[in-house]
């Protein structure tokens, strides 16, 4: 199971912090969204438009490093998975 990286966990907390309003912290649901993440081999996830008050879905983007995910960014469209 994948795990966000020590190295880009604050910079990915505080980049969803600030663009999602959810009444619940990410914390209880991050494990759900990294096992989907390797279930389904991607190295992003996406939160709908209607979550963050944006007009546009927003994905939070990945960079894999053996077990490790590591925080790359967000954009606002739909790109192929990096491989």
């Amino acid at each position: 199971m994948s795990m966000i990286s020590p190295d880009s966990v604050e910079i990915f907390y505080r980049t969803y912090d600030s663009l999602v309003k959810d009444s619940l912290p990410l914390a209880l649901f991050l494990n759900q969204i990294t096992t989907k993440m390797d279930a389904e081999d991607r190295d992003y996830f996406v939160i709908p438009a209607t979550k963050t008050g944006r007009k546009k879905d927003i994905y939070f983007q990945f960079e894999r490093k053996n077990d490790e995910l590591i925080f790359k960014g967000i954009h606002t469209q739909k790109k192929l998975d990096r491989q």
